[in-house]
């Protein structure tokens, strides 16, 4: 009887193998079931940037398309400059004490902005590389920086909320009410008048840019939001969460319109293309989605980061490439399929 369960349990190990190897492609990759199976995993060489001595926690295009940057992690600490064509190295900047979570770049590619684990905000000369100014007077890492529309404002979303600050003096123009709570992400709407932040209270909020006053809150996720981005026409709001998901908010009503499923690790980057017709997103389980922004259908995804865990992606300003910031210490440049 023991030998019969014995060849039973051997037969179905063998069985259990022999269809693993045998499965197609597609039925590894895919992913949300029978009624949409997703994106086949794209089988292009990206342009990989190599520099970096810690993990890449953010990625940003110049408004020209023709540079990007990218964040160093703690023990690195830098902030890069690349040609986004070639992948030359082209400055090195050297600003900030301990790592660096995300950059932006002001609305005339003339300024960068760096957020930092050291409580602090750089404000960069972005072709030269030179510091401008230093914001300090955070009271935790700063995770969140994102540029008004005009170039005039700059917000932070720091460990202890959402603030504003004036570019030209550096002075804080306003704190937002959050109650205390972690922000990780913040941006602008396109059209100047709203500003839209998420972090550990699992909420988006939305708040008048003019006076500060809180304008919706977005209930759904149930983690952190960890990224945020407005749709070029500021009437979406895309948020990304360790929930695994990424949603798809009404920016005037608050209410959910759909959500992305299909990332089986926390998201921690989320982008609209510049037409507003597809969204990116990326995640700890080392994959880059392309969806329809309208119906939620992936329909592109590339696979090529060597370690778990990607932090940050952004469309380049003509919508055709995709960069994706790696824990693997790389940035890797996708072409997006028409």
């Amino acid at each position: 009887m023991r030998r019969a369960i014995v060849l039973f349990m051997i037969l179905t190990a063998v069985v259990v193998v022999v269809a693993i190897a045998t499965t197609p492609r597609w039925r590894v990759y895919y992913y949300g079931g029978p009624a949409n199976y997703g994106a086949p995993v794209s089988d292009q060489a990206p342009l990989v940037l190599n520099g970096h001595s810690r993990a890449v926690n953010g990625v940003s295009f110049s408004p020209d398309g023709k540079r990007i940057a990218s964040a160093g992690g703690d023990a690195d600490a830098t902030v890069k400059i690349w040609d986004s064509e070639t992948g030359q190295l082209l400055l090195t900047l050297s600003g900030h004490d301990r790592g660096v979570y995300e950059l932006a770049y002001s609305p005339d590619g003339k300024l960068l902005a760096s957020a930092g684990h050291d409580h602090t905000v750089v404000l960069w000369d972005a072709a030269t590389g030179q510091a401008i100014r230093t914001i300090k007077g955070l009271e935790i890492h700063v995770m969140g920086v994102a540029f008004s529309p005009d170039g005039t404002w700059l917000a932070t979303a720091d460990g202890d909320g959402i603030r504003v600050w004036d570019v030209q003096t550096g002075a804080e123009v306003v704190t937002l009410d959050y109650h205390h709570h972690a922000g990780a992400c913040v941006a602008f709407s396109p059209d100047g008048q709203r500003l839209a932040a998420g972090g550990s209270d699992w909420k988006v909020r939305v708040w008048d840019a003019k006076t500060g006053k809180v304008h919706l809150t977005f209930r759904g996720h149930n983690r952190p939001v960890w990224d945020v981005a407005f749709s070029p026409n500021s009437q979406r709001i895309a948020s990304a969460s360790l929930d695994h998901s990424v949603k798809l908010w009404d920016a005037n009503t608050g209410s959910e319109i759909v959500t992305f499923t299909g990332h089986l690790e926390k998201v921690q980057g989320v982008a609209f293309s510049p037409d507003g017709q597809r969204l990116g997103s990326v995640s700890a389980e080392s994959t880059v989605r392309i969806w329809d922004a309208t119906n939620a259908v992936e329909i592109q995804r590339f696979q090529g980061h060597t370690r778990e865990g990607i932090s940050d992606v952004a469309f380049s300003p003509d919508g055709r490439r995709l960069a994706s910031a790696g824990v693997d210490r790389t940035v890797r440049i996708w072409k997006v399929a028409d």
